[in-house]
């Protein structure tokens, strides 16, 4: 995994409950963030363990992440202008270009940005770009 390369949180879901459901406890269990609610975004093919990525987009009262178990080595909860600072200072590096979670950064990125998300990152001269 590179330096400074953040992504999506993710996981699988379990028996008995449904993918809107997966979304809420995995947010949970990663970062102890309760998410209100989850909306569907899009899949992705992923060929292990043949599997179907499914990303969604969710909102939280909060953004405040304590790491609950040893999964995740760092997480953040970066706003547009974090991610462009970030950017340019080296310390962000997406996830690639053809993946789920960057079709989900770069949408919720260019909801509201003045420059899209795929034009900062060829500035910046960011790999993959």
């Amino acid at each position: 995994w590179p330096k400074h390369r953040y992504s999506t949180i993710a996981g699988f879901v379990e028996p008995g409950e449904s993918a809107e459901q997966a979304v809420v406890r995995e947010v949970a269990e990663e970062t102890n963030i309760n998410v209100l609610s989850a909306h569907y975004h899009s899949s992705q093919p992923w060929p292990f363990p043949g599997s179907l990525m499914l990303g969604y987009h969710a909102t939280a009262p909060k953004t405040q992440i304590s790491l609950n178990d040893q999964e995740l080595e760092d997480a953040q909860w970066l706003s547009r202008e974090e991610i462009i600072t970030r950017l340019r200072q080296g310390l962000f590096v997406p996830p690639p270009k053809i993946s789920i979670s960057f079709r989900l950064i770069e949408d919720w990125f260019n909801q509201s940005a003045t420059v899209p998300l795929k034009t900062l990152l060829h500035e910046s001269g960011t790999s993959d770009f």
